[in-house]
């Protein structure tokens, strides 16, 4: 996958598209390709290579697709290589999704991730659910629910405290899960209402596609602001943890 991504940035048309991401999230093709000298089908085959290399997430809305920056791929690479180098490299990489994410379209406010992980739709979906596997990579957090549409669920760090609450809306296991999430963590995210995750899992031959798609905010909240850099390194910790059955070496 890393010399997918890395063919997919080596060419200056792709990265420009990236740039146009950066700049505003969630643009059609039309609209990527306005103003450039290409055609809307070369923009599309760019973006198909884009998506490929898992560089960018797509998301149909009415009879529209329109494409998000995803930055996970790029904080594996971080991880497999900086980690080495640069031991307070945590914070950094959680300012990696900051840096390459621009504000959302006001009147949609989204952001989506993808990441493949060689593992089952079993194993992963027991991942998302199964406290004693969040506590090694949701910071820490110990998930709770009974996984019923219409339950409570609760993620509460290890002194106990409540990191977040929400309440289950869907479930069909091992593939899709949709609940609602308020965030708990500081005095700015109990404010704002509640908005919504989506968990997709897609087989895909020995590995999995998991697409998670935080939406219905309230314009660009605190909790808005706080995932943006966030869910790039829990998914990062949980494709570690199920690819090695040890969880990602965050330190402090």
């Amino acid at each position: 996958m890393d010399d997918e991504v890395f063919r997919a940035l080596a060419d200056p048309t792709r990265r420009l598209l990236l740039d146009r991401l950066f700049a505003r999230d969630g643009q059609t093709v039309g609209q990527l390709a306005g103003g450039l000298e290409m055609t809307r089908f070369g923009a599309m085959k760019h973006l198909r290579i884009l998506e490929a290399a898992g560089l960018i997430a797509t998301r149909k809305v009415g009879r529209e697709k329109l494409h998000y920056l995803n930055p996970v791929p790029i904080q594996l690479i971080a991880d497999r290589w900086v980690s080495k180098f640069a031991a307070p490299w945590a914070s950094a990489l959680s300012a990696i999704k900051r840096d390459l994410e621009a504000e959302m379209i006001a009147t949609q406010p989204t952001h989506v991730y993808e990441v493949y992980i060689r593992t089952t739709p079993d194993r992963l979906w027991q991942a998302i659910t199964d406290g004693a596997d969040t506590a090694r990579y949701y910071y820490g957090t110990v998930v709770s629910s009974t996984w019923e549409p219409g339950a409570p669920l609760n993620y509460i760090y290890a002194d106990g405290s409540p990191a977040a609450d929400g309440t289950v809306l869907e479930v069909d296991p091992p593939h899709r899960l949709v609940t609602t999430f308020h965030a708990l963590w500081d005095d700015e995210t109990k404010g704002d209402r509640p908005h919504r995750m989506t968990w997709e899992i897609t087989p895909m031959g020995e590995s999995c596609r998991l697409v998670v798609t935080s939406d219905d905010f309230d314009g660009e909240t605190a909790t808005y602001r706080s995932f943006q850099g966030g869910m790039s390194v829990i998914l990062s910790g949980l494709k570690t943890l199920l690819e090695t059955g040890e969880p990602l070496p965050l330190g402090a």
